[in-house]
């Protein structure tokens, strides 16, 4: 499904032009259906691998392969097929302030020119399997972070994606909502996606009990079904 060859990554800094490594030969594959963490220290490299996932950067050497299609030659073209394949969830939230939670969610199909009916129905969808049906003629600003991050779930979800990239989602979430959204994110899984998370949460790497990678100074150290927190 997604598999990384030997893959390095290096960025050169904007002052004195120095190389700064962020992956070094890093390999490992992603099953269907599979719930993935990535556990390290923040600047470890977890988001450099979503992003290449993601085809928002290349390797500097090695390979990342989507779906048989390796990314390293990809056009802008494919790239955007492949992201369609994807759900983003952030660490903070990005809704639009000035739409309601149906809105936040409804939005991300209007710009594809989704037909109204179908997307209502669609949206009504997601927000019930995130638990906000409720709420959904709310604005952000009058959610909790836990209820605001279920939106950015639901809004991930619209699409149905085959794979969900969680950057740090419960980075500005208190112990309570960050269970609650876990639990989401559980459920996900469980209905066939493909969930990979990035967190230095140690809590709830181990609580999932699921496959950990860790990554530390750009390294995988260690890569283990039913993982714990290793640093």
């Amino acid at each position: 499904m997604i598999e990384f060859k030997q893959v390095s990554k290096d960025y050169v800094s904007n002052i004195g032009k120095e190389i700064k490594p962020a992956l070094r030969e890093v390999s490992f594959s992603v099953k269907d259906g599979e719930f993935i963490t990535l556990c390290g220290r923040s600047g470890a490299g977890k988001t450099t691998i979503l992003r290449m996932i993601a085809c928002e950067e290349k390797p500097t050497t090695g390979s990342v392969v989507f779906y048989g299609q390796d990314t390293i030659d990809i056009k802008e073209k494919d790239a955007y097929s492949i992201r369609q394949q994807l759900g983003f969830i952030f660490q903070d939230f990005k809704l639009l302030p000035y739409k309601t939670v149906f809105e936040n969610v409804a939005y991300a199909l209007e710009v594809t020119g989704q037909d109204t009916k179908k997307a209502k129905d669609e949206v009504m969808k997601v927000l019930d399997l995130v638990g906000l049906t409720k709420k959904a003629n709310r604005f952000p600003k009058e959610l909790s972070g836990g209820e605001q991050q279920r939106t950015s779930i639901a809004r991930a979800l619209i699409h149905r994606p085959r794979i969900i990239l969680a950057d740090e989602p419960t980075g500005n979430l208190d112990p309570y909502h960050s269970r609650d959204i876990m639990k989401v994110l559980l459920k996900i899984n469980e209905a066939g996606s493909t969930i990979i998370l990035s967190t230095h949460n140690k809590e709830i790497v181990n609580n999932l009990k699921k496959r950990v990678i860790t990554i530390d100074d750009g390294r995988i150290v260690r890569d283990e079904e039913n993982g714990m927190f290793f640093i």
